[in-house]
């Protein structure tokens, strides 16, 4: 045992930069995807606030066409009445 010694060191100590070389790249990995999750957590606040504005746009068209057919019934109501008074 004490003959393979220098043996058994030599091996740890590759084992040991295997395991660091493996450690860089799981932190290189890690670095670039916590770069990649900031960017896409600024995507989707951008997202969600066009999306909010949108939201109101179609709120403000919904209101719109709203009021627009309102004021087509009351046209063509009082059109009608016009038309059944001179039927009369």
């Amino acid at each position: 045992m004490a003959k393979d010694l220098p043996g058994d060191v030599l091996r740890w100590v590759r084992e040991g930069e295997q395991l660091f070389g493996r450690t860089l790249q799981a932190l290189h990995r890690a670095e670039a995807l916590a770069e990649e999750n900031g960017r896409m957590r600024q995507e989707i606040e951008a997202l969600r606030a066009e999306l909010e504005s949108l939201r109101a746009e179609r709120t403000e068209v919904a209101e719109t066409l709203k009021t627009f057919a309102e004021h087509v019934t009351r046209v063509a109501t009082i059109g009608i009445e016009r038309l059944g008074r001179r039927a009369v």
